[in-house]
């Protein structure tokens, strides 16, 4: 069983695009429990986690794959002592151990050693495995040649349920007293699965926390120890399921678990975590050619759900910001299901990837306006016929606002300065309901055609028209 996705985005340096193919792994690997933590080792080799549910208790065992004939083999158990559980490999560059989690029968988790050479498996110490308290998930990696580890816990001085802590190794390999990764990265909510890509100096995790597309969504933090900027949804990732485990093989491969359509299941869909890989893959374009290749991507429409934003008011302007806009649109797919089958395809290529396809426009808009350029964006407003035309046009004008809010807040306020400066404008076009199709109900009465229809989701966008350079 297959199933793949392609998702567009632009990282945010010069000239270079990328696109993220991502792939369920076939079912050597994958099965109808939960598969977590796929980690490659070497070109041929890895590690993963399968867990199924025995006697109403979850028990999990660390497999090892090798890949053969163009795809990872059938896993095979790997003995690492006696425990009840064991989990979450970790295998460091260079490093003479690798780590992992063991777990007894009563779901006490701590993170134990293993010496590649004597073949022996000890407990980290009393610093890392607290007492009375969850401890799993390590992640080694350095920062300006100190080694460090990542790991997460639900000890006490945390700030709520689960939480991403670091402890430094000294040069004799003792592990230090640990330290909260800090509120930029924990939250009341459930933080996991941390991943420090020493490439991109970014630290990948897992949350629940509120405003996410739900579930676990995989974020990013740019800084180190518990120094960190604001954590961002790496939306291109996250679904509306569990999203955790993300790493990376090397520059452009890695894997992630997710529940997500796709996974394999018995009885219950989206129940059981499976494993899927994804591979970025750039394309270079010269930089004379750069708002040419933004135009591929226009006129793109930025969808809305009925009334939003701020529903049942006349105000033209709005604090919430588009991306939040789409969040909480993304999420609402279920709800349409119960109204209109077979909107699939609108939710996930026109609402999620045309989102997508915005960072890509704006960072290449960025890089422009950082050589100098002087640029502007034209955008139109538009509405379903639901409501009176004066109404329409003024909730035309908040939707058009939440674009340049999110405009403003997009990479750390990175355009302020060029609106500030007038290198940056926008040219704002509200239509409200003058041009929608005829065939898009006005009735209130009539949900099913006025709001849950593919005919209305259509007519309720803004459009950007164009991206081009000013004198």
């Amino acid at each position: 069983m297959k199933f793949s996705v392609t998702i567009v985005l632009l990282f945010p340096f010069l000239m270079i695009a990328q696109s993220i193919k991502i792939e369920h792994l076939s079912d050597n690997v994958n099965g109808y429990g939960s598969e977590l933590n796929f980690v490659q080792s070497d070109e041929n080799t890895a590690y993963y986690t399968s867990s199924t549910l025995e006697e109403e208790q979850y028990q999990s065992a660390i497999f090892s794959s090798q890949f053969k004939d163009e795809q990872w083999q059938k896993g095979k158990y790997i003995n690492l002592g006696d425990s009840y559980s064991t989990a979450n490999v970790h295998f460091p560059k260079h490093n003479p151990f690798f780590y992992f989690s063991i777990c007894d029968e009563k779901g006490n988790s701590k993170i134990a050693f293993r010496d590649y050479e004597k073949q022996k498996t000890e407990d980290l110490n009393s610093n890392i495995n607290l007492v009375h308290s969850t401890n799993t998930q390590p992640h080694l990696t350095t920062h300006n040649q100190q080694n460090i580890m990542y790991f997460v816990s639900d000890r006490t001085g945390g700030f709520g349920g689960m939480d991403i802590w670091l402890s430094i190794i000294d040069k004799q390999g003792n592990f230090g007293v640990p330290i909260n990764a800090g509120k930029m990265i924990n939250t009341p909510a459930d933080e996991i699965t941390p991943f420090f890509s020493q490439e991109e100096g970014v630290l990948y995790f897992s949350s629940n926390k509120k405003g996410g597309l739900g579930g676990f969504d995989i974020y990013k933090a740019e800084g180190k120890f518990n120094l960190w900027e604001k954590a961002i949804n790496a939306i291109q990732f996250n679904s509306k399921q569990d999203e955790m485990y993300l790493n990376f093989y090397d520059e452009t491969k890695g894997y992630f678990a997710s529940n997500r359509k796709g996974a394999l299941y018995n009885t219950e869909e989206f129940c059981c975590n499976d494993i899927f890989a994804f591979e970025l893959e750039k394309q270079e374009i010269e930089e004379e050619d750069s708002l040419l290749f933004v135009a591929n991507y226009l006129p793109l429409n930025l969808y809305f759900h009925n009334d939003e934003p701020d529903c049942c008011t006349m105000s033209t302007t709005t604090q919430k910001t588009y991306k939040e806009a789409y969040i909480s649109y993304f999420k609402m797919e279920d709800e349409y299901d119960k109204y209109t089958a077979d909107l699939e395809t609108f939710f996930k290529d026109s609402l999620q990837g045309n989102f997508n396809k915005l960072t890509i426009i704006f960072s290449q808009t960025l890089s422009d306006l950082k050589q100098g350029k002087k640029i502007q964006f034209e955008i139109k407003g538009f509405a379903s016929p639901l409501h009176k035309k004066e109404y329409n046009i003024n909730l035309s004008k908040r939707r058009i606002m939440s674009f340049v809010n999110y405009l403003l807040s997009y990479n750390n306020k990175a355009f302020s300065p060029f609106i500030e400066s007038g290198f940056l404008q926008i040219i704002e076009l509200p239509f409200g309901e003058s041009k929608v199709a005829k065939k898009v109900s006005d009735d209130p009465n009539d949900r099913l055609k006025s709001i849950y229809s593919l005919a209305a989701a259509l007519e309720r966008k803004i459009e950007i028209i164009d991206v081009k350079l000013v004198e």
